[in-house]
This record gives structure tokens, sequence and C-alpha cells, in this order.
């Protein structure tokens, strides 16, 4: 028998609870930008930012990829041995990163640049523990359609964080960005595990064992083998480009081009992720009516189209003005970046919240595939860019074009999944 989608009010009901959390979570960070712009310089932004796109490779493995598996399974009893799965991998990984970065950090230092980060490598091991507590409660409460908590703990995060990033950066304190980065995700952690037990997960407790987490990491085994090596490529796509701009281009450059992205990826994410989680948990219960699926991701998509069309129109009006205005002359040229990218962005938004259909119609390894092209043509631009002395607006002209195409290619092939049958 065929599961049918659940009621429209329920999904529609999911999503507005997601959204209006989500809402308040990223409208803190970009309330308190023009504070933090004018507390922090641009070199700071960057090295935040390089910090964060070092710790971003670590990030792919905190878990293994097995919190995504914890909404899979229909009895709580296998859901728990994967979370504890989960908290194990995060744990043993976190200090075996720890002992090699304290073995070899000037080495990496050396390598790939990194002086403006130094000791801050310290820091990744413990920010890669909270980030595998994080997902993995995060996909617990989606299991159990705890989304309210979802949306309060988004909104607790990222006020703890834009609080002592304004502190720090009043104290002159040119790190603050990323120590308060870290307090916020350990403040959501907390949270997190203060609401575990109206989730009655205490009582699942007794059903843990050696044994039966060893089978759910065997049935699961694709989200590491494979998953994880698919998020790994997408990830690095961002951290490579991250540090190849602070590389060729400098973390003034780097600064200025991760605000950018900062102010437009943040509340274009309030639609798009909110989406996006509560329809993976809805696609995958009626994933064997691939039509039906299809016709609701067609719905959505031109939703969002509707949605962002005349969002993205105004945003590439007034970029560079309203850049100028509310962080000051310094970062004005953060708007032109904005307006090139802006056709990249558009496309890349609408695709977001069905990206997940492949990994339930078990296409990860077609996935991983095409992805790999794009996420090696991004940063690859970038290098090549660097080398060849073109300027920052001429490469980010370039990516956008050459994306743009490479997203739409993307957005067919993933619709033409649903209308297949294995």
């Amino acid at each position: 028998m065929i599961n049918k989608l659940k009621p429209k009010s329920e999904f529609s009901r999911n999503v507005l609870t997601l959204m209006t959390g989500t809402t308040i979570a990223q409208a803190i960070p970009i309330a308190i930008s023009p504070i933090l712009t004018r507390l922090y310089t641009p070199e700071d932004f960057g090295v935040y930012s390089l910090y964060f796109g070092i710790l971003s490779l670590f990030a792919v493995i905190a878990t293994a990829r097995y919190e995504i598996a914890i909404v899979l399974p229909k009895k709580d009893e296998d859901a728990i041995n994967v979370l504890v799965l989960s908290v194990l991998i995060s744990i043993i990984l976190s200090f075996f990163i720890f002992i090699f970065i304290f073995l070899f950090k000037d080495y990496i230092i050396n390598l790939i640049n990194l002086q403006s980060v130094g000791n801050l490598l310290y820091l990744i091991p413990i920010s890669l523990l909270f980030i595998g507590f994080y997902n993995t409660f995060s996909f617990w409460f989606n299991r159990k359609k705890k989304f309210k908590y979802l949306s309060i703990g988004r909104v607790i995060q990222t006020f703890t964080i834009g609080l002592h990033q304004i502190i720090f950066g009043i104290f002159k304190i040119n790190i603050g960005m990323v120590i308060g980065n870290i307090i916020g995700s350990i403040a959501y952690v907390i949270y997190f595990i203060l609401l575990l037990r109206k989730t009655k997960i205490y009582k699942l407790f007794k059903f843990v064992s050696i044994k039966n987490i060893i089978k759910q990491a065997i049935k699961y085994k694709d989200f590491p083998l494979i998953n994880s090596i698919h998020v790994f490529s997408d990830v690095s796509k961002n951290s490579l480009t991250t540090i190849f701009i602070s590389s060729f281009f400098g973390n003034y450059i780097l600064g200025l081009y991760m605000l950018s992205f900062r102010i437009l990826q943040l509340p274009l994410g309030i639609i798009g992720s909110s989406f996006g989680q509560v329809l993976y948990e809805k696609f995958n219960s009626c994933r064997d009516d691939r039509s039906l699926v299809l016709l609701e991701s067609k719905k959505i998509i031109k939703k969002l189209f509707i949605i962002a069309l005349p969002l993205f129109l105004i945003i590439f009006i007034v970029a560079p003005k309203l850049f100028f205005l509310i962080f000051g002359d310094k970062w004005s040229i953060s708007g032109e970046y904005v307006r090139v990218m802006i056709p990249y962005l558009f496309i890349n938004f609408l695709i977001s919240p069905i990206s997940q259909i492949p990994i339930i119609y078990n296409k990860q390894k077609d996935f991983f595939k095409l992805s790999l092209i794009g996420n090696t043509l991004f940063p690859l631009i970038f290098f090549l860019g660097g080398i060849n002395g073109l300027s920052i607006i001429n490469t980010l002209l370039i990516v956008s074009i050459l994306y743009s195409i490479y997203e739409i290619y993307m957005l067919y092939w993933i619709l033409n999944i649903l209308k297949k049958e294995d």
C-alpha cells in the first residue's frame, strides 16, 4: 500500500514552525552585521571565514553522516542505536583530530599558508565535537517531529553567537567571532540535551548494544562510504574556495567576499532550509509514489521561484548602495560581489530544498559523480583566476555564468529521477 503525503495543513504547519524560528535566528546575524563590521575589520572576517573553511573539511566526517540515517528506521529501537553510533563517532574523531593537529600544526600551517589562523587550529576539535552533537540531535528531533524545538534551538544558538561576538568585539578581541560561534554551538547542544527527555529517548537506551550499533552501522554503510564522500566534495568546494581567495587575493578580499554571501544566503536560507528539512521526512514517507513526489517537488520549486524572483531583482539593483549605507564605505564592494553572483545564487536557491531526493532514491553514487564536477569547477576557477592575475570581480563573473549552467542541468537531473522506476 502506497504511503500518502501528510495533510497539507500539517506540512504547512511544520514549514511555518521551522520558518518562524529560522527567520528569527537568521535575522539576528543580519541585524548585528552592521555592528560587527564596525567592531571587526575585513581581515578579521577573513580569518573567521578561513577558520570555518578549514573546520568544514573536518565537520563532514564528524558523524560519518550517520546522523542522516536517524530518521530512516521504522522502529525507534533501531534509530536510537544510530544516534549513539553518531555520538560515539563524534567523540572519537574529535579526539584523534586534536592529536593530529597537536603533532602536525606547524606543517599544516606552512603547507597551505595558514599563518593568519595559527593557534586557532586547536579550537577545531572542540567545534567539531559540538557540530557532531548538534547534527545528531537535530535529526533525532526531526524524526520525532519536534520542529518547534529545532526552531527555538536555532534562535538560542544565533542569539548566543551574536551576543558574544559583539562583546568580544567591544573588547577588541579579533578572534571573537570564532569564539562566539563556538559558544553558540555549545548553548544549542545543551538546550537539546535538556529537551531529550521530552522525546522519551531514555526509555530506548535499554535497546542499545554493541551488536545493534554494528548492525545499524552496516545497514546504513552507504552514508559514510558514499554520502560522506559526496558531502566532503560539496564542502571542499567552499573550503578550497576560501583558501584560494585567502592565498591569491588576501584576507581583506576574503572578508568582503564572505560578508556578501553571509548577508545574502542567510535570509534565503530561511525558506530553503525550512522547506528542505520538512521535505526530507515528508518525501521519505511517500517515496513509493514517485509521481506524487514529482508533483510536490514542482509545486515547491514554483513557489520558491515566485518568492525569490522579485527578491533577487531588488537585491541586484540596490546591493552596492545598500552595503555602503548599512555596513560602511569599506564594505560597499561586497554589494558588487553579490550583484555578480545573483544568477548562480538564484538557481541554487531553487534546487536546495529537493537536493536530498537522490539520497531518498539511493542515487548517491550518480549524484556524487555529477556533484564532483561542479565541486571541482567552483574552486578551480578561483585558483586559475588567482594564478592568472584576474580581478576578483572577473573571477566571480566566470563562476556565476558557468555554475548557473551547471545548476540548471542538476535541476533537470534530479527531477528526472522521479520520472523513472528502478
